[in-house]
């Protein structure tokens, strides 16, 4: 099946544009029209009622009030968390000639700050102590606009906001931005597709987007492949971090700037465009945030009021040289209310302005842990808590994910986390000799699966990243060969693995089209292998996301939460196991088959879970994903029949391939075979707890010995 036959998003237009450039015919993926922001409604509000009849003004008073609410319902639940009373940083107020900017910053250290800018000529304009709060400096200002450029002066330190929502990092000055001046328009509606449906795409917005023609910047270039993705059946897009960072090319860890979006991308309207225009096309947004440390260069808050030795970061920073620093950069002070508030108001500000569906937080083992692990940190727990507290609270549909260490002592809120330990069993697996695959062990890793507390992968940014030395799967498959008929299939056989089992399932940009050099942030994505050389491994992936998301309806149990071990054969190499929907009837079960031999099997026995009529909807060892593929084993669209009483399905497969298989028929049923009558096979034995495989050197974080843990008390009301 060709991409260009799943449905795309309302919205789209009938042109097409391919994969490798405008206009081109690549995968025939029609492309998506940006709707026209509507120009929004604005009105004085100075209009008198005095000469209005009483009853008229009540109809004009229950129609303003039950239309605002209607509004309210339609509007993204941005704008029913109520508005902060005295927000930090530069915020504008009111409209029109009533409008002005209120500048607010902590500097408990300093005798004196000013705020000069485009506003005033810079000249330096004395900023006043707020009498209620200590250390906080305010200055309401009628001449600063939208779009000016600002920076404190702090006693005669020239510092950018670190609460700027837009910077300049080498000019070392923030910029004041209005978020309400920003048009939803057909995204105000938008609601996230169920947590079950999601499949998450990682990407990395410089690499994805800099070699996709045109000038515009690299959030609206980026724009231009989301019918691609739409097409391969991606609606969650894990975005990694895109807070400004000092420089013009990075991963994104290394953020300056924490409530600015990278000015290299676009900026903040250039980022909101690229949600709007996700959200009207049915993709989530979840975004990569840091804040295990910062930097380590030109951080906006560093030294901010007052100077020090180069070590020392100041208020912002742990001074102590046990807390101070992690392997990457200087850590937050969580011990600091302020320095919390400054955390859980940087999440709050990508929930409600950029209407982001959620977050994936780096290293959370640095937040709840200092001296390399070997102590917990009580106030890391508290600022995790109280941030996932407020997401449960205003925004409970967005998605709190770790990268490590969520659930340690209980949890501090967060309801998955990177399944790294997966990620190093499943390529131990594939990467092996074909003889010496241990597939019990395998099957005990499966057993572990169960709900939404995962997200699963086959390879990630830091499993195949050139700054951590590694590599992609395919390279570690066959260094030599990693575009092998072996490498394509050992990659799409994990990749199936990845989207049949519970839990959230990823994949890292390129995989879906089977890129073989490391992920790196000066290697662009070569969107030539998906247009030409590589189109059946995209088809392929395509393929299996929909089934993964029943988007024909023929394979439901997918969705499910559990997984149920049918059939492990540690001598063939072959796994069978059956995912359902929570209540399902067993015999409604979706099955899927894996051969991890090097071989191709004839009439091998498989066990299903029950007898009758069975169809197959996958392949992934067909031809028509790769030329050289073996090419045996049932298509999609043929079915088998178990007589009563017989439970075995002899199966030819080709070697490293995946097969998945379910009672309900599809449209297009190719044949109805009576099965051939086989030796029934017992059931699998229940798989014991296994160590993961994470003896590799490479992306092992989970070797690691279990941390101490300090219970922290957790917010009012919390439940985890």
């Amino acid at each position: 099946m060709d991409l260009h036959d799943y449905p795309l998003a309302a919205g789209m237009s009938t042109h097409k544009m391919g994969v490798g450039g405008d206009g081109e015919n690549a995968l025939s993926i029609r492309a998506f029209s940006l709707l026209a922001r509507p120009a929004a409604l604005r009105y004085s509000g100075r209009a008198s009622m005095s000469a209005v009849p009483p009853s008229l003004c009540l109809r004009i008073a229950l129609l303003i009030l039950f239309g605002a609410a209607g509004a309210a319902r339609a509007q993204a639940p941005a704008a029913m968390v109520p508005a902060d009373p005295a927000p930090m940083g530069a915020t504008v107020l009111g409209e029109g000639a009533a409008r002005h900017v209120v500048f607010r910053t902590w500097a408990p250290n300093a005798a004196k700050v000013a705020v000069s800018g485009d506003f005033n000529g810079w000249k330096e304009e004395p900023m006043q102590k707020e009498a209620s709060r200590a250390g906080i400096w305010v200055l309401d200002s009628r001449r600063a606009r939208p779009g000016d450029a600002y920076r404190f002066v702090v006693g005669d330190l020239l510092r950018r906001d670190p609460r700027g929502r837009a910077a300049d990092t080498v000019e070392n000055k923030s910029y004041v931005v209005d978020p309400r001046a920003f048009a939803w328009g057909p995204a105000d509606g938008w609601k996230m597709p169920p947590k079950e449906d999601l499949v998450m795409y990682e990407m990395h917005m410089g690499t994805f987007a800099g070699g996709i023609p045109g000038n515009g910047p690299l959030f609206e270039r980026a724009a231009k492949r989301l019918p691609y993705l739409k097409a391969l059946g991606i609606n969650c897009i894990q975005l990694m971090p895109a807070n400004e960072f000092h420089g013009e090319r990075s991963w994104g860890y290394n953020p300056s700037d924490l409530f600015a979006t990278e000015s290299s991308c676009g900026g903040a309207d250039a980022f909101k465009n690229f949600i709007k225009t996700c959200h009207t096309n049915g993709i989530a947004v979840v975004l990569d945030v840091v804040h295990n440390h910062y930097g380590p260069e030109n951080i906006a808050g560093w030294q901010f009021d007052q100077p020090g030795i180069v070590t020392d970061g100041g208020i912002y920073f742990y001074r102590d040289e046990e807390h101070s620093y992690t392997e990457w950069g200087p850590r937050p002070d969580y011990s600091k209310p302020e320095v919390r508030a400054f955390i859980v108001d940087a999440i709050k500000t990508f929930l409600l302005e950029y209407r982001l569906d959620g977050f994936r937080w780096d290293s959370v083992h640095n937040i709840r842990y200092y001296l390399n692990g070997e102590r917990s940190n009580p106030d890391g727990d508290r600022v995790l808590a109280e941030a996932n507290d407020w997401m449960r609270k205003n925004r409970p549909e967005a998605l709190r994910i770790a990268e490590d260490h969520a659930f340690d002592g209980g949890g501090v809120g967060f309801d998955a986390q990177w399944n790294s330990a997966f990620q190093a069993t499943l390529s131990a697996l594939v990467r092996g000799n074909d003889a010496q695959r241990n597939m019990e062990m395998f099957a005990a890793e499966l057993a572990r699966l169960d709900g939404l507390h995962w997200v699963n992968f086959a390879e990630c940014h830091d499993s195949a990243g050139d700054l951590n030395q590694h590599h992609r799967l395919p390279a570690y498959i066959e260094p030599a060969t990693p575009d092998s008929p072996r490498a394509r299939a050992l990659a799409l056989l994990a990749q199936g693995i990845v989207m049949t089992v519970p839990g959230y399932p990823m994949m890292l940009q390129g995989f879906e089209m089977h890129e073989v050099d490391d992920f790196s942030d000066n290697k662009l994505l070569p969107w030539a292998r998906a247009q030409s050389t590589h189109a059946g491994i995209v088809r392929a992936n395509a393929d299996l996301i929909h089934l993964r998301r029943n988007t024909k309806g023929y394979t439901p149990g997918l969705k499910g939460p559990g997984l149920e071990v049918l059939h492990c054969d540690d001598n063939a190499k072959v796994i069978a196991y059956a995912r359902l929907q929570a209540g399902a009837p067993r015999d409604r079960a979706t099955v899927v088959v894996a051969n991890f031999a090097g071989a191709p099997l004839k009439q091998y026995g498989v066990r299903f879970p029950a007898s009758g009529a069975w169809y197959c909807h996958y392949n992934s060892g067909l031809a028509a994903y790769a030329k050289e593929f073996d090419n045996v084993g049932p298509k999609s669209g043929i079915g088998f029949t178990l007589p009563a009483g017989q439970t075995t399905l002899p199966l030819d497969m080709s070697r490293h391939s995946l097969l998945i298989f379910s009672k309900t028929p599809p449209p297009n049923v190719i044949s109805l075979t009576k099965a051939a009558p086989a030796k029934e096979i017992a059931p699998a034995a229940k798989p014991e707890a296994a160590t993961p495989a994470s003896q590799l050197a490479d992306y092992v974080e989970e070797a690691l010995d279990p941390f101490p843990y300090v219970p922290v008390p957790l917010p009012a009301e919390w439940k985890p």
